[in-house]
């Protein structure tokens, strides 16, 4: 596994998703202004309050996902041996890459999950090596190899 493709691979996704928040922050922006010399009804206002409500979701979104990246850039993904931030962790059931939350993604041939050091499972899996196991919901893991 080439960490430092993924890293630029999860790098690049967290840029699509704010470049796609802006956008929709700025078509929610013609949603919220009302022409004030047009006719408004009360439909029309009632609206204005929905988009309104929807940009400030959208930029809050923003903003967590803005953190979210800079956070990733600033990721030591260097080599590493046990389970810690920026480390590949390859187990029978699943690889995980620690230090950044996704949806479940296919990469080099590999079903990935992203998950932060604030998940549940991450204390679980804190501090492991090569050949250890833990469990988490249930689920037992044995770890095959750490990046």
């Amino acid at each position: 596994m080439n960490k430092q493709l993924l890293h630029q691979h999860l790098i690049k996704s967290q840029e699509e998703i704010i470049h796609d928040l802006r956008e929709k922050i700025a078509s929610s922006n013609g949603m919220v202004d009302i022409d004030e010399t047009d006719t408004i009804d009360p439909e029309d206002l009632s609206h204005q309050t929905e988009s309104g409500e929807m940009k400030q979701l959208f930029e809050k979104k923003l903003f967590r996902a803005e953190v979210e990246l800079n956070q990733l850039k600033n990721l030591n993904v260097d080599q590493k041996s046990l389970v810690e931030a920026g480390a590949f962790v390859a187990t029978e059931k699943f690889h995980f890459f620690v230090g950044h939350a996704t949806m479940p993604f296919d990469f080099e041939g590999k079903h990935i999950v992203g998950i932060s050091v604030d998940s549940p499972i991450f204390p679980t899996m804190k501090g492991k090596g090569n050949g250890d196991s833990f469990s988490h919901a249930g689920n037992d893991y044995k770890i095959l190899e750490i990046n």
